[in-house]
């Protein structure tokens, strides 16, 4: 079933916009004819559009103000809601290239640090464990997890002072096992800067240097800066993996993100924030957003057959 009112609304803005030759009323055509492809089911914009006037004909001029009669409200509602998503997601097919990964910043961090190893983003749990979610080279591994049953490591001295960077110096007279580990690896010295405190532990970023550095220079600035776009990657983790544990709880949130993501051919994540996004656009929330889109699935997939990604 389609809104014909917004449909209506739709095919009016296509023929406005047809004359025009600017790049803006270009752009803004092509989001238009992508969701009149939307509503119809047509992939070309000049089928889709063909469609679309064929349906406005077909209810009549006086159907053209309201809804197509005897159309259900959740019909009505979940085709606006595909709508939304659609106009969404072919802007975000038109964003510039993703932000950079963990895995990009400490890669980064290796290139353009003077003198650096490597570098790695890591968890201090309140247990004692070590969780890395980022590092190279490899073996940066085995030293952040060394960590553990040191005092010398940034992990346990940025832990206890809770913010700000610090420089640890290996110097030749240290002898517990982290400070052994990464003299053996060519690492003299750890600039290390703390991203966030939670309720389970510390997360530090780290860059490995092979020669000591003092407080002040511009490495450590360099290390600062790349600290912070560590932070802002890290949410984008911490929002995929919050993704990820919807989709495998299989409830109303992960069968329309799943949803979306197949409909659109977008990542889980992305579709979350296309979910997001519709939900700010029709004045409602995300629960109301994916239940209409759930329901919507299970009632075309038919009692007999089961629904979801």
């Amino acid at each position: 079933m389609v809104d014909v009112a917004a449909l209506g609304r739709l095919v009016a803005e296509y023929e406005a916009l047809s004359p025009s030759s600017s790049p803006e009323a270009g752009q803004r055509l092509r989001d238009v004819c992508y969701t009149i492809g939307v509503y119809t089911g047509e992939a070309d914009a000049v089928r889709a559009v063909a469609r679309a006037r064929l349906l406005l004909s077909r209810q009549g001029a006086a159907d053209v103000g309201g809804t197509a009669a005897g159309a259900p409200v959740t019909d009505r509602t979940r085709a606006a809601l595909l709508a939304e998503l659609g106009e969404l997601a072919a802007r975000e097919r038109l964003r510039p290239a993703p932000l950079p990964t963990l895995n990009d910043v400490v890669q980064l961090t290796r290139i353009t640090v003077p003198d650096c190893v490597g570098a790695a983003v890591s968890t201090w749990h309140d247990d004692g464990s070590v969780e890395t979610f980022a590092a190279t080279p490899s073996y940066l591994l085995a030293l952040e997890r060394a960590q553990r049953g040191s005092e010398t490591g940034p992990l346990p001295r940025l832990r206890r002072q809770g913010e700000g960077q610090v420089v640890v110096r290996l110097d030749p007279g240290r002898t517990d096992r982290f400070a052994d580990r990464a003299r053996r690896c060519g690492v003299r010295a750890v600039a290390g800067a703390h991203l966030r405190t939670h309720p389970h532990g510390c997360t530090v970023f780290s860059a490995y240097l092979r020669t000591p550095v003092e407080p002040g220079t511009p490495a450590l600035g360099l290390v600062e800066v790349l600290a912070l776009q560590a932070s802002a990657a890290l949410d984008r983790y911490a929002l995929s993996r919050a993704v990820a544990d919807l989709l495998d709880r299989r409830h109303a949130t992960g069968l329309a993100i799943g949803l979306t993501a197949e409909r659109f051919e977008v990542t889980p994540h992305t579709a979350l924030g296309l979910l997001v996004g519709a939900a700010q656009r029709l004045g409602t929330d995300l629960d109301t957003v994916a239940r209409h889109l759930a329901d919507g699935d299970r009632a075309r997939s038919g009692p007999g057959e089961r629904s979801g990604p």
